[in-house]
């Protein structure tokens, strides 16, 4: 016990003097939560209109200082011929002419939000002519706010980036170690000393899980400081399935370093293995999104069960009962990667010997 412990200690000091490991752990995903979280996909969408007034009616007028103020749409004002040629460039969803006592609409057929432009014209100058003709609305509606949770994609895309920084940091670190220990006789080395194998295993491990828990707690740290994130679930459920995720992607590092003859071969494995994970295991867009065939083969990846199991914990607050699905999934491919990490690591140890 006091061995593994001191080995700890060693693999912590070794980890955070590595430069490039602390960057691709803990900067790159930050880096990229920021970019995605700070581009707003799930934002409205603001919908570019000309508008060209250059001898309006008073009615006509009127009507284009109302449609100014629409939330949703960007106003451009200018000539109509200005505005047509941005039109016509693809710079502008519709053109509206107040000129003259009619309003002319020039969409593009090439945008669909072209005719939302139409359609809400439509429909104030339907609302103002009704108000001015005081006729009363055969039926009025009720409205009723409701305090439903509206997922942002901020709140979908950190539990993914969460369970894509372990994935990398575990498989990466483990697998780069190794293979140089390895190339280098190192592992050789440390074997003929009495420390016994399972003992520098056990530290390494440690030190990766610690660290997966670090990763955690820095982003939702920052997610809750930064996009006013609300994590709904149990913190120790959570903490849980980090563990079980980080533990079942150190069984594939140590796999890779196992297989891995050289340095040089340790990102073909680790990409191969990795990259599809990337964009299947729903990081950053949601599953339900792809083609049929491939959600079922997106669906049984080991990253697809940790980031369902991260975000319903996060999202939702689900508890054992909902996670149970993703837990067994994750414990599955725990017990098949580890079981691989140990024949290759006995291999290993038979080669270095």
């Amino acid at each position: 016990m006091y061995t593994t412990y001191k080995l700890t200690i060693a693999a912590i000091k070794m980890l955070t003097r590595n430069r490039q490991a602390f960057f691709f752990t803990l900067v790159m995903p930050v880096f990229i939560m920021l970019i995605f979280g700070y581009i707003g996909f799930d934002r409205p969408q603001l919908i570019d209109v000309g508008v060209s007034s250059e001898k309006p009616t008073p009615q006509t007028a009127a009507l284009a200082e109302q449609i100014k103020k629409f939330p949703n749409l960007t106003i451009h004002e200018g000539t109509l011929a200005d505005e047509q040629e941005q039109l016509n460039q693809g710079n502008r969803a519709a053109v509206l002419d107040f000129s003259g006592s009619s309003i002319v609409a020039y969409t593009n057929a090439s945008k669909p939000e072209s005719q939302a432009v139409v359609s809400i014209l439509n429909q104030f100058i339907s609302s103002a002519t009704l108000q001015s003709a005081h006729v009363t609305p055969l039926v009025k509606v009720e409205s009723h706010e409701v305090n439903a949770h509206n997922l942002r994609y901020i709140e979908f895309l950190l539990p993914g980036i969460l369970a894509l920084s372990i994935m990398q940091m575990s498989v990466f670190s483990v697998s780069f170690m190794f293979t140089q220990y390895k190339q280098n006789g190192v592992l050789k080395r440390l074997l003929a000393t009495p420390m016994k194998p399972i003992q520098f295993v056990a530290a390494n491990a440690i030190t990766r899980l610690m660290v997966s828990v670090v990763q955690a707690v820095i982003f939702i740290v920052m997610g809750i400081l930064l996009f006013h994130i609300h994590v709904v679930g149990s913190y120790a459920l959570l903490l849980l399935c980090v563990i079980l995720g980080a533990s079942m992607f150190l069984g594939l590092g140590f796999t890779i370093s196992g297989l891995a003859k050289t340095v040089d071969v340790v990102p073909v494995f680790a990409n191969i293995i990795v990259f599809p994970m990337m964009f299947l295991g729903g990081t950053f867009f949601a599953i339900s999104n792809m083609p049929g065939w491939l959600q079922v083969v997106a669906k049984l990846l080991p990253l697809t069960y940790f980031a369902d199991s991260l975000r319903e914990i996060m999202t939702k607050g689900a508890g054992l009962a909902t996670l149970w699905p993703d837990l067994l999934g994750m414990a599955v491919w725990g017990v098949i990667l580890i079981t691989l990490a140990t024949v290759t690591f006995r291999f290993q140890e038979r080669e270095a010997a």
